[in-house]
């Protein structure tokens, strides 16, 4: 760029004023926020009334909705004052107001996908118990937590003064960072972070002794989060395509709102999806039997490197698979997210027992007065008196 700016002609000037996406910006970003919402409450509702439980993922989730709906707030503030149309239509006081909401917002956005993040990262600590798995998870907690805090602290402080970022006359005397620059690897610290979620339960769920179409059923479920990488390669695109016209900001912008808005609600429904299994179960039975019933489970589970054990939630018998017994559940569902699978890796197979983890707050009052079975490490394969042969 060297500065010069040339004046289109008046039959340009003429055709520019009839494009206007406003509308659109505001319709979208509001229907992706209903859906994250809606997803957010049935969410709610299956947890507290199929589990009975709302956890720590639950809570973090709702705060992630309420930094969306801010978000879409302010997204939607931005095409009030024209994020749609093309700059030299607008008013030069409206470019102020959309900058103004637009700090607001993405501050709000980079709230929004954290909380999602460790939403899913916590569903998986709960759902995953071995040594291993539990530190890839914490490990990977705390990458996402420090992005995203780099992310707002970067977004925040933008300018100093903070209000030159919406304020063109303080630029001058104000230190600004380069906007592209931060924006485009915020945006590429944010799809790393988006795959390393739905790449890390992909191992444990492979090495798991259960049916093939068991295996694939759960990854899906688990891993929805691949369709967020995808609108987030998408947006960064679209931001590209917002500095290469940085004299028409506003209507380059009003896409890139679009997929902001979409791109944070959908994380949300991919996050709160595996919890809405049992509500999908009670509404549509034949979308359990579509998955395989139990009592197919001992004869299609094969060879693993991996031994797995299963535990119901609150106020339910554990599900324990013991060498010469069949498998006995209460529940007749294969894949219950709602249990703790603590698969043991092939390193740790060949000590002459397994050791079941046990999460205390998941027993029941009946079992709780069994000492065998309120053990926090349950011995399936018990040692001989004569010690057995080391491989």
């Amino acid at each position: 760029m060297d500065g010069s700016f040339k004046m289109p002609p008046p039959e340009v000037l003429a055709e520019m004023a009839k494009d206007d996406i406003t509308h659109k910006v505001i319709v979208c970003v509001g229907a992706f926020t209903a859906m994250g919402f809606v997803s957010v409450c049935l969410r709610l509702f299956s947890r507290a009334k199929f589990v009975g439980l709302v956890g720590l993922e639950d809570y973090l989730i709702m705060l992630s909705m309420i930094f969306s709906a801010c978000t879409s707030a302010c997204l939607i503030g931005t095409a009030k004052w024209g994020n749609g149309r093309h700059m030299l239509n607008l008013p030069p006081q409206n470019g102020m107001w959309i900058l103004k909401w637009l700090y607001f917002s993405i501050i709000a956005y980079h709230c929004s996908l954290t909380t999602t993040k460790l939403s899913i990262l916590w569903q998986y600590r709960r759902i995953f118990t071995y040594k291993q798995m539990r530190v890839a998870i914490y490990a990977s907690m705390g990458l996402c937590l420090a992005c995203g805090t780099i992310a707002v602290v970067c977004a925040t402080f933008t300018c100093i003064p903070v209000q030159a970022y919406w304020h063109f006359e303080q630029r001058p005397f104000a230190r600004c960072v380069n906007q592209d620059m931060m924006y485009h690897a915020n945006a590429g610290m944010n799809i790393a972070t988006d795959l390393l979620v739905a790449v890390l339960p992909i191992k444990a769920i492979w090495m798991l002794k259960i049916a093939m179409r068991q295996k694939i059923a759960l990854l899906v479920i688990l891993t929805l989060g691949w369709f967020v990488v995808v609108i987030s390669v998408i947006r960064l695109y679209i931001l590209i395509e917002v500095a290469k016209h940085p004299m028409d900001t506003s209507w380059y912008g009003g896409p890139a709102a679009i997929w902001s808005a979409l791109e944070i609600n959908l994380a949300i429904f991919c996050a709160s999806a595996p919890a809405l299994r049992p509500l999908v179960v009670a509404v549509i039975p034949a979308f359990a039997a579509s998955l395989g019933g139990s009592k197919r489970t001992n004869e299609a589970s094969g060879p693993s490197d991996y031994s797995n054990q299963t535990e119901d939630s609150r106020n339910s018998r554990p599900f324990m698979k013991l060498k010469g017994r069949r498998s006995q559940s209460t529940v007749n569902d294969d894949i219950d997210l709602e249990r703790s699978i603590t698969a043991l890796p092939h390193a740790e197979r060949y000590h002459g027992e397994i050791h079941v983890t046990k999460d205390f707050e998941q027993l029941s009052a009946r079992e709780s007065r069994r000492p065998s079975d309120t053990d926090s490490s349950k011995v399936l394969f018990p040692r001989s008196p004569v010690s057995p042969k080391r491989f």
